[in-house]
């Protein structure tokens, strides 16, 4: 064994963090819309109310508009994508709430697709209110879990029967170290 094969080894090991990419115009324009949203439901609520002087109705709205305020911030504070790192041989996306984790094993390409959110369709998820998030679907790239703040900076890595699509602040970075750590091919 060579000194060469220790430094690999080590690498392979030692965690690296990626900060996420800042969220594109296009996120905050789907995040602005879903605020016009909320602010045009809110206002629909409060002129039933106002036209209809039953207090009965008044708490319906009240509670009503609470209840569409709550869900609208919940689920923007949900959509936090923190950051990204490399553990080992596991890919970690750290949420708000919660960690997801993907096995590198058996990974066989990343490349930077600008295109890979374009035309596809959330089947459970977060389309655009705050990141891309959740489980998609697209002709060009099939099924696959997005975890972008980015549209223009996605990383699409696939596996034999997966593909998972994130949005790094440095996707060269990020590309050097998950090929390093896999032996996964560049694709361009």
């Amino acid at each position: 064994m060579n000194s060469n094969d220790y430094i690999t080894a080590a690498l392979k090991r030692a965690d690296a963090n990626f900060a996420t990419a800042p969220r594109s115009a296009k996120i905050k324009m789907l995040t602005w819309i879903g605020c016009l949203i909320l602010v045009v439901i809110v206002a629909l609520n409060m002129v039933v109310f106002a036209v209809v002087k039953d207090p009965l109705v008044g708490w319906i709205t009240l509670s009503t508009n609470a209840g569409v305020i709550a869900i609208f911030v919940a689920c923007w504070f949900a959509s936090g994508i923190r950051n990204i790192t490399l553990s080992g041989q596991t890919l970690l996306i750290k949420l708000t709430f919660w960690t997801t984790r993907f096995d590198l094993a058996g990974l066989r390409s990343a490349g930077v697709d600008a295109q890979a959110l374009k035309g596809c369709r959330h089947t459970v998820g977060n389309g655009g209110f705050g990141a891309f998030h959740g489980w998609f679907s697209s002709e060009r790239m099939g099924d696959f879990r997005a975890y972008a703040t980015d549209t223009d900076r996605c990383v699409v890595l696939r596996w034999k029967t997966k593909c998972v699509v994130v949005s790094p602040k440095d996707t060269e970075y990020f590309i050097e170290e998950v090929c390093k750590r896999t032996g996964a091919r560049r694709q361009d």
